[in-house]
């Protein structure tokens, strides 16, 4: 069963409940993975896989809900243009590949 951070006592209690959310985020970044690797299926160049203009809505959205959640709109931000950053470059890779194989 999961603690609150108020429940939890120890420093043992924060990383089992640390430990718990990494689990979950990672699910969730492997479902989120899936979906980019499908978007590059849609694409015809490695060039499309930067969008400026996605990205920056993408982090003006990130940066409000972070908010919501209590956490730092720029440590968010980071977090995601790191995430969007991996992304375009395996998504350009993935792309470019196909075109290899044509």
């Amino acid at each position: 069963m999961s603690k609150t951070p108020a429940e939890c006592v120890t420093k043992d209690d924060v990383r089992v409940e640390i430990d718990r959310l990494d689990q979950a985020l990672l699910t969730l970044f492997g479902e989120r993975h899936q979906y980019v690797r499908r978007i590059a299926d849609f694409k015809d160049s490695p060039d499309e896989a930067f969008d400026r203009e996605r990205i920056e809505a993408v982090i003006a959205k990130v940066r409000d809900r972070a908010k919501g959640h209590k956490m730092d709109p720029d440590q968010a931000e980071l977090i995601w243009r790191t995430l969007i950053d991996w992304n375009v470059n395996y998504e350009k890779g993935i792309i470019a590949a196909r075109h290899s194989e044509d």
